[in-house]
């Protein structure tokens, strides 16, 4: 997988949710998953339905929430995708914070 390493915090907990969640570990990349695979595409083979679990999943983890603006405009759709959303969202959080 590109640039998905065990040494950012992020790529842990995603990959503790797709390993509880879905049997996939992101980091044990047998299926030859890429960052900008689609998560509804045949390598993943996730559900629509799936998509709401894993949204669910990613905001208690992260104690964030994703803005419906992600979720329109078809953002929440790769690994890289949902990466870059949680950093913004973690971002928008310490700003809040400050």
């Amino acid at each position: 997988m590109n640039d998905f390493s065990k040494d950012n915090d992020i790529n842990i907990k995603l990959n503790n949710i797709f390993e509880n969640r879905f049997d996939i570990d992101l980091f044990n990349n047998k299926q030859d998953i890429h960052l900008n695979d689609n998560l509804l595409g045949h390598k993943l083979s996730l559900r629509a339905r799936d998509l709401m679990y894993l949204l669910d999943d990613v905001e208690k983890k992260f104690d964030i929430t994703i803005s419906d603006d992600d979720i329109d405009n078809i953002k929440f759709n790769t690994i890289n995708n949902i990466v870059q959303i949680i950093n913004k969202a973690l971002q928008q959080k310490v700003i809040e914070a400050i």
